[in-house]
């Protein structure tokens, strides 16, 4: 029987839980579901379509994971429109890392990949990559 996955949560740590629970509520429109503590711990718990996102106040070399996230991307159908609206929010676009992704030798479904991308940086050097489709 083939088991089916699907996307629970992405993890983040950060060195303040509040303040990045706040950038993604008001930068993103993330909806705050629950903050708790647990095994002094703090959580925060948000929402975003049905994805969550789960940030706490763990060191980042908890477990010896280090911190290994290198980014998670948020989908847009205009990105000039979504930077405009994240620099009007005050949000810093990493320089130097725009632009346009397009495969020569795609051989799944959906005839290759074509998107436009920046990243965006959140707190605690978490990097947010924000793409959309190309017109062409």
């Amino acid at each position: 029987m083939a088991i089916n996955y699907h996307l629970d949560h992405v993890h983040l740590n950060a060195v303040d839980v509040e303040e990045a629970a706040s950038f993604y509520e008001r930068v993103f429109g993330m909806r705050r579901i629950r903050t708790f503590e647990g095994n002094g711990v703090t959580f925060a718990q948000l929402d975003m379509d049905g994805v969550r996102l789960t940030i706490t106040n763990r060191p980042y070399a908890h477990s010896g994971r280090g911190n290994a996230v290198d980014h998670f991307a948020l989908s847009v159908p205009d990105l000039d429109e979504a930077l405009a609206d994240l620099r009007a929010k005050g949000v810093e676009v990493r320089p130097g890392e725009m632009g346009t992704l397009t495969s020569s030798n795609e051989t799944g479904p959906g005839g290759g990949v074509h998107i436009r991308f920046a990243f965006i940086q959140a707190p605690d050097g978490v990097a947010i990559e924000i793409l959309s489709p190309t017109t062409t």
